[in-house]
C-alpha cells in the first residue's frame, strides 16, 4: 500500500492480529508491504493488495551482503538475480537458514509456448517436483515443465471469494488450475480449465486429487480459441495470459453470458493499461473494477481489471 496509508491501517490490522508473523514488514521507498494472515478485514480495502515475492521472516534473516528476495513454491526457492556469484551465495544462505527449503534454482527468464521458466541450479537437492500449500489447497507440479506463481495467491483467493455457487466458469489459461481448485474448494460450481501443455493438465488432474473439492473441475488440453466456441456460455471468465490478453478478449466475450463477468489480467505501463482500457471500451465490455496486483518492472505492473458484458 502507499506509504501514507500503511500506518493507519497496520494499526487496525495488528489490533486484530492479522498481520502474519512468517514474513516481515518492507517498504520499497514508494509502498510498505505488509504480509497477512487469516481473513483479513475488510479495512485494507481502501488500499492496493498486492502480490509479492516471498521475503523471509525476522528470525531467518540472511546476512546483510547477500540479502534477497525469492519465490517460494512448496520447499523449492526460485531466485531472480542477474549477479551468478551473488545468487549462488544467497540459495546457499537460504538452504543453511534452516526455512524449510530443499533446492535452490536460479531463474534466468521465461522462454517458449507454454512460458517456461529457464532454470539452473544453485543449491540443496537438485529437484523440481514440489508439493505448494496455498489457502489451504494443495498443488502439484514440477517448476521446470510447468509455470506457476506463488505471487498470485492473494488474487486467486480474492477472486474465489467473489464467485457464487451455480456458477459455470471458464478459466482460458489454467495451468495446473490454481485459480479453478481454490474456487472449486469452497464453491459448488462448474469449471472447464483449459491449457495447451499437456503437462499443465497432467499436474492439474494429480491436484485436483489432492483436495476435496465442492465444486467440479474439467480439464481440457487444448487452445482456448478453438475450444470455447463448443462450450456452454459462462458466468465467468478467468484470463490469466497478461502478455497476450487483449489478442483474446473478442473470443472472451463471445463465450460469455449477458452480465457475466470477465477477469482480465495484462501487464503494462499506466499509458499501456489506459490505452487497453480504451480498446475494452470500445468492444462494449465496462470496467467494474480495476487492481495492480503486484510489480512487473520498473515501469510495468500486473493489472487486473474485472469486466461486465452489457447488454
Amino acid at each position: 500500500m502507499q506509504r501514507e496509508k500503511a500506518q493507519g491501517i497496520m494499526l487496525d490490522l495488528k489490533s486484530g492480529n492479522y498481520i502474519s508473523q512468517e514474513s516481515r514488514v518492507f517498504s520499497d521507498g514508494n509502498y510498505v508491504y505488509i504480509p497477512l494472515a487469516g481473513d483479513y478485514p475488510s479495512v485494507i480495502t481502501g488500499a492496493e493488495v498486492v502480490e509479492i515475492e516471498p521475503r523471509l521472516p525476522p528470525h531467518q534473516s540472511l546476512p546483510q551482503a547477500i540479502k534477497g528476495s525469492y519465490d517460494r513454491i512448496g520447499d523449492i526457492a526460485i531466485i531472480k538475480l542477474k549477479d551468478r556469484k551473488r545468487a549462488e551465495e544467497l540459495g546457499k544462505a537460504i538452504i543453511q537458514a534452516g526455512s524449510g527449503i530443499s533446492s535452490v534454482w536460479i531463474d534466468t527468464g521465461i522462454q517458449g509456448e507454454y512460458r517456461l521458466r529457464q532454470l539452473k541450479w544453485l543449491a540443496g537437492d537438485n529437484k523440481t517436483v514440489a508439493i505448494h500449500t496455498e489457502n489451504q489447497t494443495r498443488f502439484l507440479l514440477d517448476i521446470s515443465k510447468v509455470y506457476f506463481s506463488p505471487r498470485l495467491a492473494t488474487e486467486r483467493m480474492r477472486l474465489a471469494r467473489k464467485v457464487r455457487d451455480g456458477e459455470r466458469i471458464i478459466d482460458m489459461f489454467a495451468g495446473i488450475g490454481p485459480f479453478g481448485i481454490i474456487i472449486a474448494k469452497s464453491r459448488n460450481v462448474e469449471i472447464t480449465c483449459i491449457d495447451s501443455n499437456p503437462d499443465a493438465i497432467k499436474f492439474m488432474k494429480d491436484s485436483i486429487r489432492l483436495n476435496k473439492l465442492k465444486g467440479t473441475i474439467t480439464p481440457v488440453l487444448g487452445k482456448a480459441e478453438t475450444i470455447m466456441p463448443d462450450l456452454p456460455k459462462a458466468d465467468r471468465i478467468i484470463m490469466n495470459l497478461p502478455h497476450q490478453s487483449m489478442r483474446f478478449l473478442d473470443i472472451a466475450k463471445a463465450s460469455l453470458k449477458d452480465e457475466g463477468i470477465i477477469h482480465f489480467y495484462t501487464f503494462g505501463s499506466m499509458s499501456d493499461t489506459e490505452e487497453n482500457m480504451e480498446k475494452i471500451r470500445s468492444a462494449g465490455l465496462t470496467i467494474i473494477d480495476k487492481r495492480i496486483v503486484h510489480g512487473y518492472s520498473p515501469a510495468e505492473s500486473l493489472v487486473s481489471l474485472s469486466l461486465r458484458k452489457t447488454l
